[in-house]
């Protein structure tokens, strides 16, 4: 009787170990599935910091191109307003006229009084024409 008992207390046993030893081949195989993920999870990480860092040395690249064309904009928009403010009447005519009847042409109008070259011609063939 001992021995049926001991007999079933070693099957007890033994069923008990083939548990355990199932039960922690599972929880390794959980432990390798893990680490596997959380390699890939650290792999895609370093991945997407490569890739945010790269952005940002592109947005500071865009910051400082978009900062020049806005101060070209700005100058542009400064000399346009001068030019706009600029009267007909400040421009030099009389010198110009001057200078046509000592017999300067084009080119020496638009130097010396800064007049564009419809103005100079327009000047030439007025002080010409009336001569």
């Amino acid at each position: 009787m001992i021995s049926v008992i001991l007999i079933l207390l070693v099957m007890a046993l033994s069923a008990g170990l083939a548990l355990q030893y199932r039960a922690l081949d599972r929880i390794k195989r959980n432990a390798s599935e893990l680490a596997d993920s959380l390699r890939l999870a650290q792999d895609r990480v370093k991945q997407m910091e490569q890739e945010l860092g790269a952005l940002c040395s592109a947005s500071v690249g865009a910051g400082d191109h978009l900062m020049r064309l806005e101060q070209q904009v700005r100058r542009i928009n400064e000399r346009q307003n001068v030019l706009e403010m600029r009267s007909v009447g400040d421009r030099p005519y009389a010198q110009a006229s001057e200078l046509v009847h000592k017999g300067a042409d084009i080119e020496e109008l638009m130097e010396a009084c800064g007049l564009t070259r419809g103005e100079a011609e327009l000047l030439v063939m007025m002080q010409r024409g009336s001569a």
